[in-house]
């Protein structure tokens, strides 16, 4: 029992902040989130906030300066929001 809450405190260090006050933007990333991945330029998936702090689906795109046309502004109702994340480059040690 001990292991399981240390556990639980330690993932809560990584964990991105909870969006409690709205449990339904969660629901819709899971039901979208492989469509939206398909998107040409989507790079990752998350929940987050827009700026006047409402949930948000956010979209880490390769290029923002290319993003096609295709990307939704809102997913049943759930703002989108589009950040740059750039391409994943393999590190060397």
């Amino acid at each position: 029992m001990a292991r399981m809450k240390l556990f639980a405190t330690i993932v809560g260090w990584f964990a991105p902040p909870a969006l409690p006050d709205s449990p339904h933007a969660g629901e819709v990333l899971t039901r979208h989130a492989e469509e939206l991945m398909r998107l040409r330029g989507v790079m990752s998936v998350g929940l987050g906030r827009t700026e006047d702090g409402r949930a948000a689906i956010l979209l880490g795109l390769e290029n923002p300066l290319a993003v096609p046309e295709s990307l939704p502004d809102s997913v049943e109702g759930i703002p989108v929001v589009h950040t740059e994340v750039g391409v994943p480059e393999a590190q060397n040690d």
